[in-house]
């Protein structure tokens, strides 16, 4: 009973919900660079990971500053 008392106290509701967004972000990178590492060893793996990550942070702010620049709306088209 302890234990329960002690989880409801410090519960953090903010924290909690950060796990949507990264669970959003790891589907995100495994549809577009694959789910396999191809690296062996695990300093590698680590390092193949950061670089998809770049990778892609990269392609973010390069679509992201075309639409800026040829001033495409993202607001939704109501008809």
């Amino acid at each position: 009973m302890v234990y329960r008392r002690k989880m409801r106290d410090e519960f953090d509701e903010n924290v909690y919900h950060y796990r949507n967004l990264v669970e959003t972000m790891f589907s995100v990178l495994k549809r577009k660079y694959g789910e396999e590492l191809k690296a062996t060893k695990y300093r590698n793996q680590a390092k193949e990971v950061k670089f998809k990550l770049l990778i892609h942070n990269i392609d973010r702010a390069t679509s992201i500053s075309v639409i800026i620049q040829m001033r495409i709306s993202t607001e939704p088209l109501y008809l």
